[in-house]
């Protein structure tokens, strides 16, 4: 019987799949705190992180034969302190990347069409102010251009899902970019045409930070930015700064850089819509995440190599 650390109350079914094995797991809705993770970590042979697992908490993972990583963006897990270790971290692409692509598509319209302004005015004005031809106008997506940044599978998905709202769209991906789903496009210019620019890129070394003022001045005047990604990415302040000046129409953020803290600016902000990290908040997702998770603990404890090892071990 293996012992399995799960660092989150996760939801959906799933765990059932690890029957005969002892699970160390909060309630649902919580998180173990660091100490309650490094507590227990030296007797585990496998942990489901949903949140930080840094150099010292794997050092002390003596017995640890792989860390599944419970999402696809791992920043959060030291993979390389893994890999020293001997340690496979797994990481879960493939489940999250519809709901993710639909949660981007659902603030661009949100933003595009004003929506939760209009939602929140709606309840707290005086709604005859608000009815009326012509008033609250805001722009359709329609034969606008969306440039992604990041045409993975999520940056893929948005594409397509664009394409089909009639965008044209263009994509900048350090891998490359399949014609099928964008015209490809050098960053720069990616930037300087989009109508919409959503990020779909990892968090690393190179991208923390790359939305900056300087790029955020270089993007067509009521453009609006899109981040479903990592909030580190974008500079929250210069964000503010041209959402403040009216240079960008609006801005939809799923992510933030010190979360659960939002920047107050933002939240100041109406045309900014935001949401608390809920890309994969589907039930069908938070399930298929779990249970890919469970799969590849099981794989590992079973003598098969799991899919999706992030660490090149």
């Amino acid at each position: 019987m293996a012992m399995i650390l799960i660092t989150h109350g996760l939801p959906g079914a799933g765990l059932e799949m690890l029957a005969g094995h002892q699970l160390i797991m909060p309630p649902p809705l919580t998180a173990f705190s660091r100490a309650e993770i490094l507590s227990p970590i030296p007797k585990a042979d496998a942990v489901i992180v949903g949140g930080l697992l840094d150099g010292e908490m794997i050092r002390r993972g003596r017995r640890l034969r792989v860390i599944a990583n419970y999402g696809a963006g791992y920043d959060q897990v030291d993979v390389a302190e893994a890999a020293a270790c001997g340690i496979p971290v797994t990481s879960i692409p493939e489940q999250v990347t519809a709901a993710t692509a639909e949660l981007a598509l659902g603030l661009m319209l949100a933003v595009s069409r004003r929506i939760g302004e209009m939602n929140l005015r709606l309840r707290l004005e005086e709604p005859s102010a608000l009815f009326g031809m012509g008033r609250n106008m805001g722009h359709g997506l329609a034969g606008q251009t969306l440039g992604i940044l990041g045409l993975g599978r999520i940056g893929g998905a948005v594409a397509r899902l664009g394409r089909a709202l009639g965008m044209e769209v263009l994509g900048f991906s350090r891998h490359g970019v399949d014609p099928a789903l964008a015209q490809p496009a050098p960053l720069e210019a990616l930037v300087t045409k989009a109508d919409v620019l959503s990020l779909h890129c990892p968090l690393t070394p190179q991208t923390r930070g790359l939305v900056d003022a300087a790029m955020l001045a270089r993007m067509k005047p009521g453009a609006m930015l899109i981040n479903t990604a990592r909030g580190a990415i974008v500079d929250s302040d210069a964000l503010a700064d041209a959402l403040e000046a009216g240079r960008l129409a609006g801005a939809g953020l799923d992510v933030f850089p010190d979360e659960p803290n939002v920047p107050q600016r933002l939240l100041r902000l109406p045309q900014c819509v935001l949401t608390p990290h809920m890309g994969a908040n589907a039930a069908e997702t938070r399930e298929a995440m779990l249970r890919a998770c469970c799969r590849q603990i099981l794989d590992v404890l079973e003598g098969r190599r799991p899919k999706n090892i992030v660490n090149g071990l």
